[in-house]
This record gives structure tokens, sequence and C-alpha cells, in this order.
């Protein structure tokens, strides 16, 4: 029989616990990282796979506007670069309200997109009382896709040639007790509400005279029943295209594209004058961030486009772009801008 005992080295562990311990200290250095290791792993996953079914963009107005064209020339470049299809829905209703709290409540996946615009995100929160989405925290930012300045416009025929031939007449009108007309789309619109600024740094009155949509008020304002009408770019361009309207300034912080030789605001007098309508997509609350990230790569993408930017400017537009944080950036700037002019407007809606 063997007797013989196995010798414990001097100052040395046998070889079995030396393993073992080893092990034992490089689970320890494992546990605290692998929760953060495998999330990591779980984001790059649905990153991998996503998108794996149509995305659906909801444009919260009708179906043939700026809106609409926005939605469409920009999420058929994306689906073609996602190798996915992107499906608009046109869900209009309560200026935008209903489309946006549809993607509120949708499923944080990304297969539910809001393009929202400046008068759903920064301005009905404050114009209407019931609102039942908040911006912050109902939504993510994905991308911010084109601006849309605002514009004077008059009659043709008027006598106004510069914006300081209209703010001379409102004065002089002013001083007689009288205002000139201003027609906006609507009482709380972006429109609206860039000319209550615009009055504010003037230091003049106008007579609102807010019409239910851009197409009768455009049509009052050729026709030269009201003296000058603050619309966006977007939706007088082809007016003054045809000669009908004059285009007096723009209200964005440069000179537009599609409008090279109409001064800006600023320009005419104004310094800092900047405000404008901006459309950007929207994802709901929760949505992963690698989701985010690969609606936003795809997006901006598409937005290199040739044929893309050569909608959007021809729309009146311009190409913007950029990241999500640059984005939630914008939106606070311009959230204390505009509640700031709902209050001093006094327009409610309830």
């Amino acid at each position: 029989m063997n007797t013989t005992k196995t010798r414990r080295l001097p100052g040395r562990d046998r070889p079995g616990a030396r393993r073992g311990r080893r092990a034992s200290a490089l689970l320890h250095a494992i546990l605290p990282v692998l929760p953060l290791a495998l999330a990591g792993l779980a984001g790059e996953a649905h990153a991998g796979g996503y998108p794996g079914a149509p995305v659906t963009v909801i444009v919260p107005t009708g179906a043939g506007g700026g809106m609409d064209l926005m939605a469409r020339v920009v999420s058929v470049k994306m689906g073609q670069l996602l190798k996915t299809s992107f499906v608009v829905e046109n869900v209009p209703g309560a200026n935008g309200i209903i489309g946006a709290v549809r993607v509120a409540n949708a499923a944080p996946d990304g297969y539910t997109v809001l393009l929202g615009q400046t008068s759903q995100m920064v301005i009905n929160p404050y114009l209407y009382s019931n609102v039942s989405y908040d911006t912050f925290k109902s939504f993510i930012p994905v991308i911010r896709l084109s601006n849309a300045p605002n514009v004077v416009v008059v009659p043709t025929r008027s006598p106004f040639r510069t914006l300081a031939d209209i703010v001379a007449a409102a004065r002089k009108a002013n001083a007689q007790g009288k205002n000139l007309n201003l027609a906006t789309p609507g009482s709380g619109t972006v429109s609206h509400l860039t000319s209550v600024l615009f009055q504010q740094a003037a230091g003049i009155q106008l007579s609102h005279i807010p019409y239910k949509g851009a197409s009768s008020a455009l049509t009052d304002t050729i026709a030269g029943r009201d003296d000058l009408m603050m619309s966006s770019i977007p939706t007088s361009f082809g007016q003054i295209k045809a000669g009908q309207l004059r285009a007096v300034a723009v209200s964005a912080d440069r000179r537009s594209a599609s409008l090279p030789d109409v001064p800006t605001i600023a320009e005419a007098g104004y310094p800092g004058f900047n405000a404008g309508t901006w459309y950007g997509f929207f994802v709901p609350a929760k949505t992963p961030q690698a989701v985010v990230d690969t609606l936003n790569e795809a997006a901006n993408e598409a937005l290199r486009s040739p044929d893309v930017v050569k909608t959007i400017q021809a729309d009146g537009g311009e190409v913007i772009g950029g990241s999500s944080k640059a984005f939630l950036a914008v939106l606070h700037e311009d959230a204390a801008k505009w509640s700031k002019a709902v209050k001093e407007s006094g327009a409610r809606v309830d």
C-alpha cells in the first residue's frame, strides 16, 4: 500500500486552492460590471435588429400641406437607408394635439414617430389648458429637420416696400388712434405670436385679423383687404414667386435661401430678432437610446441627399439636421420664448 503523503510546500498554496482563489477573485471583479455589460449588449442587439418592421410617421395635419411634404420626402429616403418602409399617416385635429397625443401614448419602440413643429411642441402646451402631453416628459426629440421662417408680406400694389415703411405708417396710424390690419392664419399660431414679438420690438400696435387657416388670409391680403400678413415662407412662397405678394422681411437670424434678396427683420433695424417654425421628429419617452441614434443617423443622411435638399428649399424651408441633444436645447430655448409670447398676447384656447 502506498503510504506516501503529499507534502505542503512552505509559503505556497496547493495548486488547486490557488486556482480556486484566482477564479473567486475574477468573479468578484466581473460581478459589479456584469449588469452594465449585459445592458450594452442588449442595446447593441436592439440597434442591430431595428427596424425590423415598418415605421409609422404621424403627421398631425391634413395631407398635402408643408408638414406632409416634409414627412414624405425625408421618410422615403430614411426607409431606403434602413431597408424598411416608413408609412406616413395624417392625423389632423385640435391644432396638432390629437396626433401628438397618439405618439405620446404609443409603445416606446421606435415604430411610431411624430413629425412635430413649433406649434404642437412649444406653443400648444401654453396656449391650451387641456393638453395631455408634456413636450419634455412625453417625448424624446430625435432631430430638427428644417426651419421655415416667417415672412412679412404685403399686396404687390401696396405702397410699403420696406419694413421701415410699415413701421412708419403704423406709428402714424397709432398717433391718430388707428391701426394697420395684420392677417395671420389664426390666433396663437407661430405667425400670430411672431407678430406680437415684432410689435413689441418696434413699439407699434397692429390690429390682428385671425383667419381659420392660411388660405383665406392669403386671399384677403392679396386683394388688399388687409395691409400686411405674417406668414411662414412655405405658406406664401408660391404667391410671392407669382408676384401676387411682396416679401418685405423674414423673421430668421439669417436670410432665407428661398428669398435671398429679402432682408431679415434684424437687418431692418431690430438686432437679435429671430422667430419662426421648425419641423422635427420625436419618439415616445423611454424609447431606447440606440433606436433614437439609429433614427437620427438615418435622418441626417437623408438630409444630405440632393433631392431632399432641393425639395425642402423649393418649398421655402431651410435644411438643419444635427443631434438629438442640439434639438433639445432649441426646445428649451423656444419654450421660454413662446410661453412668454403667448402670455403677452393674451391668446388662450380652452
